[in-house]
């Protein structure tokens, strides 16, 4: 490809190989884009994959890292990128019919724009809708509930990005010079890099908000008390004490928003793991951090939920 792209599109794949075929397809066929799939480490048959696919599609430029994780692999596709904006897809997420053109035509119309957003549908492991994006944010929904077209959140925009979890990797596009400026996503942080890397733009710059679903995120199944739980709330918690102090001066109220949602996050996790009654606690807690009628909701429902194979037992 001789031409400048317009748009670098960074793939970080470690023994991806089962999705990463349906993620570069999920792209189109547009030739204004490059594709960097970095390998990072796989043993899979990832390499040997990007090299035959690359012999046919030239905007597909595979590059290698160390295996560090996610964070290293990312930054090794912005320091190669070559267009002036940044977008991330993970191997095993899909990008839907017209997010390119519509999120560049967003950046052009607000070229000062430090990153932009999406919203996305999620999908179980077995293909089963979950609950949407930015519907699980309920503070930022009926903020913007009128919003049909790209737009640029008000000032507090790290506030917002910190009180809820409006931001998947999967819709990003960002200013590449802006990226290489901050030093992209913070390699000593295992976990929560991402919302990190988000918090710290939404600081440089405004941020873009597209209200429609443009990607597809897979969500996967974890123990709710296994190592990698673990691993993944340390980091949020970190990332969470890093930010408190800014999220308060634009919005005092967003620090208990943001403890309520990461508890939220924890409920979600428990849930899909068929263990109703922890999420109902993870639940009742976010309840009492920030009540919310929504909460609530899923409080009751959960309950019910936990309940079913007692009550099926005594009904037989």
């Amino acid at each position: 490809m001789s031409e400048t792209p317009k748009l670098s599109v960074v793939i970080p794949a470690r023994n991806a190989l089962r999705w990463l075929p349906g993620a570069i397809a999920s792209l189109g066929g547009r030739m204004d884009i490059e594709i960097l799939v970095v390998d990072d480490g796989s043993t899979d048959g990832t390499a040997g994959y990007l090299r035959g696919i690359a012999r046919s599609d030239q905007r597909i430029r595979p590059l290698v890292s160390a295996g560090e994780g996610p964070a290293a692999a990312r930054n090794t596709g912005i320091a190669e990128a070559r267009a002036p904006l940044v977008a991330f897809l993970d191997a095993d997420d899909r990008w839907r019919r017209g997010k390119i053109a519509a999120q560049l035509e967003l950046h052009r119309l607000h070229p000062d724009l430090a990153f932009s957003f999406t919203d996305h549908r999620r999908f179980g492991e077995d293909g089963a809708a979950l609950a949407g994006g930015l519907a699980r944010c309920a503070t930022f929904a009926a903020r913007h509930a009128m919003r049909r077209e790209g737009f640029v959140l008000d000032r507090d925009a790290q506030a917002q990005i910190y009180a809820e979890p409006v931001v998947a990797t999967s819709t990003v596009m960002a200013r590449t010079d802006l990226l290489r400026a901050v030093g992209g996503f913070n390699e000593q942080l295992s976990r929560a890099e991402d919302w990190d890397l988000w918090l710290h733009l939404a600081a440089c710059g405004p941020v873009g908000c597209l209200p429609q679903p443009l990607a597809d995120r897979l969500v996967r199944v974890l123990d709710p008390d296994g190592q990698e739980t673990m691993l993944r709330r340390a980091a949020r918690r970190r990332v969470a004490e890093a930010y408190a102090a800014p999220a308060r001066l634009l919005d005092e109220d967003a620090p208990r928003a943001c403890r309520s949602s990461q508890l939220a996050l924890d409920a979600d996790g428990a849930a899909m793991a068929g263990k109703r009654v922890q999420a109902a606690l993870l639940r009742l807690s976010a309840l009492a951090s920030h009540p919310r009628r929504e909460t609530a909701h899923a409080v009751a429902w959960d309950l019910l939920r936990g309940r079913q194979p007692a009550l099926a037992q005594r009904g037989a």
